[in-house]
């Protein structure tokens, strides 16, 4: 093994990460594949705190039923479908900021008239997901903390395509999609 400060800033991140968490030490080529990715992450604006926070924020699913390298390669996944988040300054200081970090010019204040000062990218930017306790992958069962694959609900009767959603068992063998999609107009209608 190379010494370490040969290694990817992505691989030293997580074995720092692994360090002070054993339940998410990654090794072998999960380590390399993942450290590769956090790099690429690094290199594109996320700060190591952020990762580290997309890492270790939440707690592993209880049983991990896959891998842990296969949990936090879906935690990365998840987080790199969107730009790095803008690094805020608040005038209450956060222990992971880095100094040059606050010197970026805060947002003005805005009344619960005005309208929303972002746009839909930094919304999504900073939406909430949550994760499946079961097997990590980000998307839950409406009112679970299990994805409806992990629930076993069936397949959609009617998704086109290869790959179909999951029905709610207690519906009619459609998925919301499907069933909000394929409703004709007169459905429903009393005229």
């Amino acid at each position: 093994m190379p010494a370490a400060d040969e290694l990817h800033p992505g691989i030293q991140l997580l074995l720092e990460i692994g360090a002070a968490q054993p339940e998410l030490l990654l090794t072998g080529k999960a380590l390399t594949d993942q450290g590769r990715v956090m790099t690429v992450m690094l290199e594109s604006g996320w700060t190591s705190a952020q990762l580290r926070h997309v890492i270790a924020g939440r707690p592993l699913p209880a049983p991990v039923r896959t891998s842990v390298g296969a949990i936090i390669a879906a935690r990365l996944r998840a987080a790199q479908a969107y730009p790095p988040p803008a690094t805020l300054t608040s005038p209450h200081p956060c222990g992971d900021v880095l100094d040059d970090e606050r010197s970026v010019p805060s947002t003005p204040a805005r009344s619960s008239t005005a309208p929303a000062a972002r746009t839909v990218t930094e919304a999504l930017t900073y939406r909430a997901l949550v994760e499946c306790a079961g097997c990590g992958v980000p998307g839950t069962a409406p009112g679970e903390d299990l994805c409806p694959a992990c629930l076993d609900w069936p397949l959609c009767r009617t998704c086109p395509g290869p790959t179909p959603r999951r029905a709610h068992p207690q519906g009619d063998g459609r998925c919301t999609t499907c069933a909000t999609t394929f409703t004709g107009p007169t459905e429903g209608s009393t005229s």
